[in-house]
């Protein structure tokens, strides 16, 4: 996530200018603004306001990014700024915006985005450390792997709060999954880990609850009654539902406080911005649903504005270790397991068109891929875990399996991250060549850096997952 905030400039993510506003506003005390034309209005530091005028490659993947006007001078001065994340949660913002109180130019953007990155990363690893504990861990290991799509990076990489949403979601999920599953370990780690993965992520975004109520409820249906009413019992388990419910509670209190959700709905630019405004309830449910593919694409790795997709060859890898998984499932899963199964990919596929009819008619269709992964992160790792109990032990050709699947995971992951390095450099319609000789733009500490330090980082990622495979068998 460090590499991928390096290697993109700044601004290259989604409503990244305004979220980086809001997050140098909020660590200043100024937590919403005044409203403006255009969002809130609030008062940070020059290089921070600028960050709009710095997207002149946005939504054209043939556009270099050495486009962007250079800061004026000076940098640190406080000056206007305006937001349309003025109206959201301040929690992510307090976590990733105390970098741009220590620096007085860009430097300050790439310590926003690094501070985000180490507290997304964080989650993910609270997921990982709590997987290594299980008994049947690389099969439930390799589906963190396939969840943790080239997307999750990037956005880690970058100051948005959908980032942290994502992997809070996770961990939270991972700790359920733990409590119920693994019974031998003892009950309070993953109980905190629970705790502390529901309060952020339920802080995050305006749908952060609904994520969550997948994430923290659907793992249920793996007990029986008796077993779910023993777990209720447990202390820590109510200490996480009384911690989980103030937090929600909390949440709940900024949002309709705020009215966040509803202002953009009543914005009045809306109507010129969002495509559908005034259509019907079940245009955007069907609109949503038979672009479903297309979103999933999203999901996995189209970067920038939208305006950045990956290779044909790293949707054809996750479409294809996504689907192994899937078709695994409906061959071998029975009862509550398949039940659980079922409603973790019904709830990936069904949310995001009736969340869209809900709001097409105001707010015209706005949905995009990324908005799914907390559910579908939970969705990958719900079903290997599953799959893991009834799978045979591990052998020759298990092992070579995963071999496979890691190199290809890690292909993928560096095939991604430099096309997208590609396309800022010299524009998607230049050639491999063109970047290596006569970039543009380059990022700091220059390409080679950038790539040789991400290939290090995937290989060193793809061997683990073979060394693993090797050491432990699939029923241990």
């Amino acid at each position: 996530m460090s590499l991928w905030a390096i290697a993109t400039p700044i601004g290259a993510a989604p409503d990244e200018p305004a979220h980086l506003v809001k997050a140098a506003s909020v660590v200043r005390g100024e937590f919403i603004g005044d409203q403006g034309s255009f969002g809130h209005i609030v008062d940070v530091p020059r290089y921070v306001s600028h960050t709009h005028a710095q997207t002149c490659y946005a939504f054209d993947g043939r556009e270099e990014a050495d486009c962007a006007p250079e800061v004026p001078v000076p940098t640190d001065e406080v000056v206007e700024g305006s937001t349309t994340a003025g109206l959201y949660n301040p929690l992510y913002y307090l976590l990733s915006g105390w970098p741009s109180l220590l620096f007085g130019d860009s430097t300050g953007i790439y310590g926003m985005r690094l501070a985000s990155a180490v507290v997304v990363s964080g989650f993910l690893a609270l997921a990982f450390g709590l997987v290594w504990s299980w008994r049947r861990r690389v099969l439930p290991l390799i589906g963190l792997a396939v969840a943790t799509t080239p997307m999750v990076l990037f956005l880690g990489g970058t100051v948005n709060p959908n980032a942290l949403e994502i992997t809070a979601t996770l961990a939270a999920f991972t700790g359920m999954l733990t409590i119920i599953r693994e019974r031998h370990l003892p009950i309070a780690p993953s109980a905190a880990i629970v705790l502390a993965g529901a309060a952020v992520a339920g802080n995050m975004r305006g749908l952060s609850i609904l994520w969550l109520v997948v994430a923290l409820l659907v793992p249920l249906v793996l007990l029986r009654l008796d077993e779910l009413t023993a777990l209720l019992r447990r202390r820590a388990v109510l200490v996480v539902i009384a911690g989980a419910a103030i937090a929600f509670i909390a949440a709940a209190a900024w949002l309709f406080g705020t009215n966040s959700l509803g202002a953009a709905v009543d914005d009045p630019l809306t109507e010129t911005i969002a495509p559908g405004v005034g259509a019907p309830w079940y245009y955007g449910a069907w609109w949503t649903f038979q672009a479903t593919i297309d979103y999933l694409q999203g999901a996995i790795g189209i970067f920038g504005w939208l305006d950045t997709p990956s290779p044909l060859f790293v949707f054809a890898v996750w479409a294809t270790l996504m689907g192994g998984l899937l078709l695994l499932a409906a061959a071998l899963l029975r009862g509550r397991a398949l039940v659980f199964a079922v409603l973790l990919v019904g709830a990936t596929i069904a949310l995001p068109p009736l969340m869209q009819a809900v709001y097409i008619t105001g707010g015209g269709i706005i949905w995009q891929g990324r908005y799914i992964l907390p559910v579908l992160v939970c969705a990958v790792l719900g079903v290997a875990a599953v799959l893991s109990d009834v799978l045979p032990a591990a052998g020759s050709p298990l092992r070579r399996l995963t071999v496979t699947i890691a190199v290809l995971w890690g292909a993928a992951q560096l095939h991604a991250f430099a096309t997208a390095l590609r396309r800022y450099s010299v524009g998607l319609d230049a050639s491999w060549a063109d970047m290596l000789t006569a970039a543009d733009w380059v990022p700091p500490g220059g390409l080679w850096l950038s790539l040789l330090g991400f290939a290090a980082v995937v290989a060193g990622g793809a061997a683990w997952i073979v060394a693993v495979s090797r050491t432990r068998a699939l029923s241990a």
